[in-house]
């Protein structure tokens, strides 16, 4: 994501899209009642003075949308914006606008510190990108990428093991070389985690190894006890992935829910629930306040963000997430303590 203008003192930002990750966090500072200004492509009636025949045609427009509700579907292209325009011959009319990479927008709307938080994240340009997964064993491949609020699978490949007494160098070179394949049509890939459980995963680490077309990539080669996005999580989860993921938001809320777990289980320093939590912000007490995405626009949240007044540290946990599970089961709201209650 990149700012064009920057008048924040006025409530207005303008924004391009630059990665289909933006996506994701313009979903996420978007509220009703906002207002967004774009082009659009607006059907318009024209009207033929020879025959007083009327017809339409679409045409770009630039329209002020005040938001009613967003329409985000993970691991699309387009984010879909639903509401009234409010100037124009057109004001009182409902318009959808979509947006994608490389489009334009300016957005007006009264920013709280944990909007320009989200923006910061955003458009910073050490997060990470172009990290791709294979999570396998002997029988199968889960080629995996990561994004900001969840790891998206690209591609299952089976090995084609059965039996008693398969061929075991010919299995091998035909599955490594479908995997092969699905990462050589990836044209973004910077880093290259390979893990799993076993000892398939460091056998393909040294096939790749060996073709120059993978010489460029960093590449990892780790082990873990499961296989496909599990796999992955438990990477995350780990202390293996600190300094290859450092700038990674999911890797962060891996570690913050983990935790929150062990806080429940041994400290006793987490507590969950909106009206414990309430009551300890109120005593100046809470560490880390993590949030779902789902409460994030909360009435409730904006009342518990006000007391803490920047003396916690927040964290907005993804609904697409295996983090963002965990925290749902909790009812949305989590938090660890600065000392135990107990």
């Amino acid at each position: 994501m990149k700012i064009l203008e920057n008048n924040i003192g006025n409530d207005e930002l303008k924004i391009r899209i630059e990665t289909l990750d933006d996506l994701w966090y313009i979903k996420n500072l978007l509220e009703p009642g906002d207002l967004i200004v774009s082009d659009v492509f607006r059907r318009v009636e024209l009207n033929d003075d020879m025959d007083r025949a009327k017809s339409t045609e679409r045409k770009k427009i630039k329209v002020k949308l005040k938001v009613e509700k967003v329409d985000f579907q993970p691991y699309t292209d387009k984010i879909k914006i639903l509401g009234e325009i409010i100037e124009g011959d057109e004001a009182g009319s409902h318009q959808s606008i979509f947006l994608g990479t490389d489009d334009e927008f300016l957005l007006i709307k009264e920013f709280t510190d944990e909007d320009l938080n989200l923006l910061r994240e955003a458009t910073d340009t050490s997060q990470s990108t172009g990290i791709y997964f294979i999570s396998m064993d002997d029988e199968e491949a889960t080629v995996c990428a990561l994004r900001p609020y969840g790891i998206q699978e690209l591609a299952s490949i089976k090995s084609g093991k059965s039996g008693k007494y398969f061929d075991v160098k010919q299995q091998s070179s035909g599955y490594y070389q479908e995997i092969e394949y699905v990462l050589k049509n990836i044209r973004d890939i910077i880093i290259l985690i390979i893990l799993g459980p076993g000892f398939e995963h460091s056998k393909f680490y040294n096939f790749i190894n060996q073709n120059p077309y993978f010489k460029n990539f960093k590449k990892y080669d780790f082990a873990v006890e499961d296989t496909g996005k599990r796999g992955i999580y438990e990477f995350l989860g780990s202390e293996k992935s600190e300094n290859i993921l450092k700038n990674s938001r999911l890797m962060r809320d891996e570690k913050i829910i983990n935790k929150f777990l062990e806080g429940l289980n041994k400290s006793a320093t987490s507590i969950y629930g909106y009206g414990d939590i309430l009551k300890y912000a109120q005593m100046g007490i809470i560490q880390d306040l993590i949030i779902s995405e789902e409460k994030f626009h909360a009435p409730e949240t904006r009342e518990l963000l006000s007391i803490l007044n920047g003396s916690a540290n927040i964290h907005v946990i993804s609904r697409y997430s295996d983090s963002g599970e965990i925290i749902k089961k909790f009812g949305g709201y989590c938090a660890i303590l600065r000392y135990s209650i107990k």
